[in-house]
């Protein structure tokens, strides 16, 4: 009986990650469209279990990615002390993830990311760590073109350089159309995936940033067509956008 329970608890652990089949994590997905970090934080705590338990490129994968966006999330208000340990873990992830072949763009990708952390953290290492990171990205290009995740480290450095180094608002736009398109060339992938409605709400959120807020809106619908229940685009993003539309 002790075996067939656990054996049902990984089936559940696994069908929370996994969603329709693919490595994405249901419970993160959920803490992401509700805006719940306790619901984020027990998706990482899902992935960690399901990586001990099955140590494959999907379950790191998973769990790497779900440390990604926490750290982002943690860096934006303003916690860098709480990021640091986190920081650290992704890194680690990344040295494993990087020994999985089909791994091998994200990891490529989120090498950039890393890099990006690490200047957040400590700005004066941005003389050292930004060229770097430019390295990377070229890296990334060349090995995993292909793979939205690429795409957005890319408009991440584009949107974040000055336009004397090659930075661009209206580049990183098209790069993050691209990562959609790329997303959305593997429509089984897109089941609890909370990285391709980032990628709208990071390329509607740019629009605005440039005063395209009719182009925001468009892209704000399209993510409540993809996810009606994303709170923060339903009763925030949208309805500010329109507002600013209208001269208000």
């Amino acid at each position: 009986m002790k075996v067939l329970l656990a054996t049902i608890a990984l089936t559940l652990i696994s069908f929370a990650l996994t969603g329709q089949g693919c490595c994405n994590s249901c419970t993160v997905y959920k803490g992401y469209i509700t805006s719940d970090i306790g619901i984020w934080k027990k998706g990482m705590e899902e992935a960690s279990a399901a990586w001990l338990n099955d140590p494959s490129s999907c379950t790191l994968y998973t769990l790497t990615e779900a440390r990604y966006g926490y750290i982002g999330y943690l860096l934006r208000i303003g916690q860098k002390a709480e990021a640091r340990p986190f920081i650290d873990d992704f890194e680690s992830d990344l040295s494993q993830l990087a020994e999985f072949p089909d791994r091998k763009a994200e990891a490529d990708a989120f090498m950039i990311a890393l890099l990006g952390f690490r200047m957040e953290l400590n700005p004066a290492r941005a003389m050292s760590l930004g060229p770097r990171a430019l390295k990377q990205l070229e890296k990334a290009l060349e090995t995993g073109g292909d793979n939205p995740a690429v795409w957005i480290e890319k408009a991440n450095s584009e949107a974040s350089m000055p336009a004397f180094t090659g930075g661009s608002k209206v580049k990183a736009a098209g790069s993050l159309r691209h990562a959609i398109s790329l997303f959305e060339l593997k429509r089984e992938s897109l089941g609890c995936n909370w990285r391709y409605l980032n990628t709208y709400l990071l390329l509607g959120k740019l629009l605005e940033q440039t005063g395209d807020f009719k182009g925001a809106c468009e892209v704000y619908r399209k993510v409540l067509q993809e996810e009606p229940a994303f709170a923060e685009v339903r009763n925030k993003l949208l309805p500010a956008a329109e507002v600013r539309i209208n001269g208000v």
